[in-house]
């Protein structure tokens, strides 16, 4: 793999990544036999390894590495063997950094397929259909991806593609949660201000509008800025209506604020379900023992019975083998991230000819594939251009040992994952 993430100047975790990349390229390189220029498949992979977003890709370096050494002795596609080789970059959660790397991984390296994370736009696949390089992304609901591009569902677009679950399927995976909870039937929302928090947050078309539908009032009084400290005004507002379930999309280091501020105003909800701050342990440990019973959608854990089509390896065994690498535990976006590398492979091994960006954009469009995180299906989704992914509805418990572990407690949007426990009101 071709080392290209950029951190501070002499920063431990570029030393540290560094390394990687050494050992990433060696394990590309030691395939045994020499290869042309023309039978490298050069893959363009760009996503938030600094910057706010940067949780997301923290497993980049063990996914890339994992990854390479199940490609070490290259792809026979066709009859040809090719030696495939990552080319992976930092766009520190930037969007314009995105879309000039993008243009540079296309236009300088290249790239036979681009990969990457679209939580903060869509500037991947802009560049990538303008340049009819085929390219698939993840990490952001689909109409937040799909949308700013000016897309349409029944269309679709020429080269790019995308991975991941729709505004709707969370708003079901909450209404699973609280739907047998006997409490009054009143939501505060509370959404950041940011192109995922306007998409899943519009009280016409995104999920609070899907959970007035069922019945639900919602207490919503606008959206708040990134990086914002003060909830006051939103606590106040949910205490005034009686509100015992809080949802809404937060960064951890908002949620927690919010969390104190509630418990300093003598705000108690009975249920907080809360999308991207519940995401990482990290965040999550943030929050101490307040943290038990709070829920969340889950896109991927160890619980899920499905299995790589790249290394074999069962969902269990890819989060022990990330915290036996890293000696950190698990993560959601890891099997997210590797069914991306799962999803660009398959594609071009069904090309037929993986330097025809044609032939490979077809192969992502028709696409089936069995992964880590279960099936992909671009071609069945009943969306041009996007194929959706398994969620399910989750909380956050602490152990007798009190450790912080997050559990599958709903899965009426997809019953092939076990339950693993009942759901829980939080503490009083």
């Amino acid at each position: 793999m071709q080392d290209d993430l950029l951190t501070p100047a002499g920063s431990e975790t570029r030393r540290k990544f560094l390394v990687k990349g050494s050992a990433l390229a060696a394990a590309s390189i030691a395939a045994p036999q020499a290869f042309a220029a023309d039978d490298v498949i050069k893959i363009g992979y760009l996503t938030h390894r600094t910057g706010p977003f940067a949780p997301f890709a923290e497993a980049d370096p063990f996914i890339l590495e994992n990854a390479s050494k199940a490609l070490a002795n290259g792809l026979n596609i066709g009859g040809k063997t090719y030696r495939v080789e990552f080319i992976a970059k930092d766009d520190q959660s930037n969007p314009d950094r995105q879309s000039n790397l993008a243009a540079e991984l296309i236009n300088k390296d290249g790239v036979d397929l681009m990969l990457g994370q679209a939580t903060i736009g869509p500037g991947i696949a802009q560049q990538c259909e303008i340049n009819g390089v085929p390219c698939i992304t993840t990490m952001t609901p689909w109409q937040a991806w799909m949308f700013p591009m000016k897309g349409d569902p029944a269309k679709g677009f020429k080269s790019v593609f995308h991975f991941f679950w729709g505004i709707d399927d969370i708003a079901n995976v909450y209404l699973d949660i609280w739907k047998d909870l006997k409490l009054p039937e009143v939501i505060g929302a509370a959404f950041e201000n940011t192109l995922p928090g306007n998409a899943m947050g519009d009280l016409k078309m995104g999920m609070p509008a899907m959970f007035a539908k069922a019945g639900y009032k919602i207490v919503d009084i606008g959206k708040f800025a990134p990086g914002s400290s003060d909830f006051s005004a939103q606590i106040q507002a949910f205490k005034n209506e009686g509100v015992e379930i809080v949802t809404g999309l937060f960064a951890p280091p908002e949620w927690s604020g919010f969390v104190k501020q509630s418990a300093q105003m003598g705000f108690h909800p009975k249920v907080a379900t809360i999308a991207k701050a519940l995401l990482f342990p990290g965040g999550v440990k943030a929050l101490g023992k307040s943290a038990h019973g709070m829920s969340t959608e889950i896109w991927w854990s160890p619980a899920y019975p499905f299995r790589s089509s790249l290394t074999g390896q069962t969902a269990r065994q890819l989060a022990d083998a990330y915290t036996t690498a890293t000696r950190k535990e698990w993560t959601q976006p890891i099997g997210v991230m590797h069914a991306l590398i799962e999803a660009g492979v398959a594609a071009l091994k069904a090309s037929g000819d993986p330097k025809n960006p044609q032939k490979v954009a077809d192969a992502i469009r028709s696409l089936r594939q069995d992964t880590v995180i279960g099936r992909l299906d671009f071609a069945g989704s009943g969306i041009k251009n996007v194929s959706k992914m398994r969620v399910v509805g989750g909380q956050w418990v602490i152990d007798d040992k009190g450790r912080l572990d997050i559990v599958v407690t709903h899965n009426g949007t997809a019953p092939e994952i076990p339950v693993q426990r009942k759901f829980e009101l939080l503490p009083a």
